[in-house]
């Protein structure tokens, strides 16, 4: 290939990707703009309740999911505190956007298989294809679990050194709307261990007798993750945290074993074909 040919493959490529980028961007902005301008209230009518969309930017659906989860993992006594004047409409974009990241993600991946989808073999489009849905089922579990159930135990136990030094519970708004993202983020990643493993064995890295010899480790790293992880210091939550670390690593272990077992049995029935 001369350099006349390859440098308008390279132009149209990156069209190719300015135009995928945008069509990403034009469904975030869309999704970000309608949780921020908008609020959801009751309306009344003919005797029957039922949400309706308002106009309100004050109280937007931000502000109102913000809301049910400050009042779902915080204390009752907790105070909430502004430190700055705009740290109310930077938690409402916080929120926004993370919201508009999970909701247009279905798009942000189809968008980006399809643009890398020609340059992948079609084993790795079959792979793409078949580890899209668990993947996206896990880190969503994850997201619950942190959210859920670690969060508000995590922040009781705050609550209670608090008041242990005679001191108010107290937490900044900003301070506790990234801590909480974080920590969400943080768990949907640690649930994506099965599908990274069955990732790297399908694709030739990593076989599933590695996997299996090396359980103990495994068991250790997740046991290690509940210690740094676990809101609580008894013993008990670490080792409750831990359980579906090592569960998942077992799951990886049945998928990866099952496919290499479905693919020796394919090579066997092609190598009767061939005699």
């Amino acid at each position: 290939m001369n350099d006349d040919s390859f440098i308008p493959i390279i132009f149209r490529n990156l069209d190719e990707l300015r135009h995928r980028v945008v069509r990403i961007m034009a469904v975030f902005v869309v999704i970000f703009g309608f949780i921020m301008l908008f609020t959801i209230r009751d309306l009344t009518l003919f005797g029957y309740t039922f949400p309706f969309i308002y106009p309100d930017i004050y109280h937007n659906i931000a502000a109102q999911l913000l809301l049910l989860i400050e009042n779902y993992v915080l204390p009752a006594n907790t105070k909430i505190l502004i430190l700055k004047p705009s740290d109310g409409v930077t938690a409402d974009a916080y929120v926004a956007m993370f919201i508009a990241l999970i909701l247009s993600m279905p798009v942000i991946v189809y968008e980006i298989s399809m643009f890398l989808g020609p340059a992948l073999k079609r084993s790795e489009r079959v792979l793409l294809r078949t580890i899209l849905v668990p993947s996206s089922l896990l880190f969503l579990a994850g997201s619950l679990m942190g959210l859920l159930w670690i969060a508000p135990v995590l922040f009781r136990i705050f609550n209670s050194f608090d008041i242990g030094v005679s001191a108010q519970p107290t937490v900044g708004l900003m301070s506790f709307i990234s801590f909480l993202i974080i920590y969400i983020v943080l768990f949907g990643f640690a649930f994506e261990v099965p599908v990274f493993m069955y990732g790297l064995t399908r694709a030739g890295m990593v076989p599933a007798n590695t996997w299996e010899k090396n359980w103990r480790y495994a068991v250790v790293g997740s046991l290690f993750f509940g210690l740094i992880f676990s809101p609580g210091v008894t013993g008990f939550t670490e080792v409750l945290m831990a359980m579906p670390m090592i569960a998942l690593y077992f799951a990886g272990i049945y998928f990866t074993r099952r496919y290499e077992r479905k693919l020796g049995a394919k090579d066997s029935d092609t190598v009767s074909e061939t005699f």
